[in-house]
């Protein structure tokens, strides 16, 4: 229980963050949430499968990736405080055309997509949350692709690095090299000369 409330404050305060929710709607929302426990290697949802849930990630790192080529390519990695899912999936109903993995043991808060819509319609605040989150999910997309195009892998990696540097430990090198678009030597030589 302790986990479940702790994991519910995380979850709070990251969305205290971003929206002016009170304490009225925490308390609905928290009713929505379910915890949820996988290990490293786990799918929160694979190719072909229909996303349902969107998913708060109170520990862990996950990892999204697609096959190309029969070769594994990693697309984005989320650490604590995110907010994960299969999102063109999750809108728009359809499978999911890439796989989402724990590389660590994982906590997540999920809602599933019947609830978020109810919470949706029964507050504008609620709605404007989603807002924001779609605009976050964009921007992280967009920046990343800007990135690859305008930056230096050594400059991707170290942005990563100063992002989130206690987590990109847990990221296994070729998974990294992959989403840095580099072979993982040249990542061993980049990470050796920094």
């Amino acid at each position: 229980m302790s986990l479940l409330l702790n994991s519910i404050d995380s979850l709070r305060q990251t969305l205290l963050e971003r929206a002016a929710l009170g304490d009225e709607e925490l308390e609905v929302l928290s009713r929505h949430v379910r915890l949820r426990n996988l290990d490293k290697n786990a799918l929160l949802i694979a190719e072909g499968e229909v996303e349902n849930h969107l998913n708060f990630v109170v520990e862990g790192v996950v990892r999204i990736f697609f096959y190309k080529d029969d070769k594994e390519v990693s697309f984005d990695f989320f650490f604590p405080g995110s907010f994960v899912s299969a999102y063109e999936s999750f809108l728009d109903r359809q499978p999911s055309d890439h796989y989402i993995e724990a590389l660590t043991p994982l906590v997540v808060l999920s809602i599933n997509r019947a609830d978020l819509d109810h919470l949706y319609a029964s507050s504008p605040r609620f709605e404007r949350l989603g807002r924001i989150f779609t605009e976050e999910v964009f921007k992280k997309i967009a920046e990343h692709a800007r990135d690859l195009l305008s930056l230096s892998a050594t400059e991707r990696y170290r942005k990563l690095l100063q992002k989130s540097p206690e987590f990109v430990q847990n990221i296994p090198l070729k998974y990294l090299a992959s989403y840095l678009n580099v072979t993982p030597e040249s990542l061993s030589r980049i990470r050796k000369n920094l």
